[in-house]
């Protein structure tokens, strides 16, 4: 069967998941990409790993800071879709134009629809209630759903998707690269285990949604100096976090290390006691999945859909609200008590890391796309 997927933009952790579906000998897999790369992305795309047919779209596109979205135009989609004729669609969301001109051609020439859904109800950026009614009437449209992970399920079951639609997958990275460099890197690491100084760690954009403000603050607050944290991301909002620092006389315990690959993740997470995960919104956050998967402990925003469904709360990391303050610097507090746990070796699961795995995601979305059969 011809399946194409209508995305957003080009994103490396995803290229796994697709050559998954992509090998399956009944789906003849293409994708489509609204723009190669949205403004706030920087990451590298390796096209010698894509093993699928693809074409970014020509288009019209700008980026929305203050709500976190990128728009995009592209003239022609209709007649495109006609032109290519696939028996099923899937798109990854309802919030942009293509979206609903793939559901459109869907509905004209009587072709199956699919959402790969990723938004909780905690998540979502607009509460509205045109736009809920407008989010409801597409989901209503569809035929079949593979969402993020749990949580993802539950908005749309709370936006009246029947369950028996729904086929729940677990967004993941290739955990696969992070454990073996991992494995083969380690060892240059094992003279930070025997000291008591923690070493915490930041990965993401510098934007409000991410909670490096409300991590600032709690920091301040704790009766602790062995420690210090790495800042890897780049944002709008740096500037304003430098001074909250230096307005806190953190500077000797934060530093800034600017955007970086994923080839250069691995030896910051090798190095890092604790991953800071303190997002106000989030769909999922991957940044979880490449922690578990170098054995790094986190402190998981309860506001993200990973923590949900793959963080285990005093095992392999710790639960937190980041909008409690008080919490927030509990949490801390706890970390550098319990330095020992926090920085001694923690298997991986064998069942987390099926649940984990981008084969994993890959068997759900071809699970959603083979329900039509």
């Amino acid at each position: 069967m011809r399946a194409l997927l209508l995305t957003n933009t080009m994103s490396p952790y995803r290229i796994p998941v697709l050559n998954k579906v992509h090998a399956d000998k009944d789906i003849d897999l293409t994708v489509w990409y609204l723009q190669e790369r949205e403004s706030n992305r920087k990451w590298n795309i390796d096209r010698d790993e894509i093993k699928y047919n693809y074409e970014c779209l020509k288009g019209f596109h700008t980026y929305i800071q203050r709500l976190d979205f990128g728009l995009h135009i592209n003239p022609g989609l209709f007649w495109k879709l006609v032109k290519h004729s696939p028996d099923i669609i899937m798109t990854t969301g309802y919030d942009a134009p293509g979206y609903w001109v793939a559901l459109l051609y869907s509905k004209v020439f009587r072709k199956k629809f699919t959402v790969w859904w990723g938004s909780t109800l905690e998540s979502s950026r607009v509460q509205n209630t045109w736009v809920n009614r407008l989010r409801s009437f597409f989901l209503k449209q569809a035929d079949s759903f593979v969402t993020y992970g749990t949580e993802a399920s539950k908005c749309l079951v709370y936006y009246g998707v029947e369950e028996k639609k729904i086929v729940t997958g677990y967004n993941t990275v290739d955990v696969r690269y992070f454990y073996k460099q991992y494995k083969k890197k380690r060892k240059s690491s094992q003279d930070l285990q025997t000291t008591n100084h923690v070493n915490f760690l930041f990965i993401g954009q510098l934007i409000p949604r991410k909670g490096l403000e409300e991590v600032i603050d709690a920091f301040s607050e704790i009766p602790y100096t062995n420690w210090g944290l790495k800042i890897v991301g780049s944002g709008p909002i740096e500037e304003l976090l430098r001074n909250r620092i230096a307005e806190k006389k953190l500077e000797q315990n934060v530093t800034f290390e600017g955007f970086k690959q994923k080839e250069e993740l691995i030896n910051y997470l090798i190095e890092a006691d604790c991953l800071v995960f303190p997002s106000l919104r989030e769909v999922w956050g991957l940044v979880v999945n490449e922690a578990l998967a170098t054995d790094t402990f986190i402190l998981a925003s309860k506001y993200a859909g990973a923590t949900k469904d793959i963080i285990i709360d005093k095992e392999n990391g710790l639960v937190i609200d980041p909008l409690d303050q008080h919490n927030l610097v509990q949490s801390l507090n706890w970390i550098m008590s319990n330095v020992s746990y926090v920085k001694s070796a923690r298997k991986l699961s064998f069942k987390l890391w099926r649940k984990l795995h981008p084969f994993s995601y890959g068997r759900s979305v071809i699970q959603c796309i083979k329900s039509f059969n």
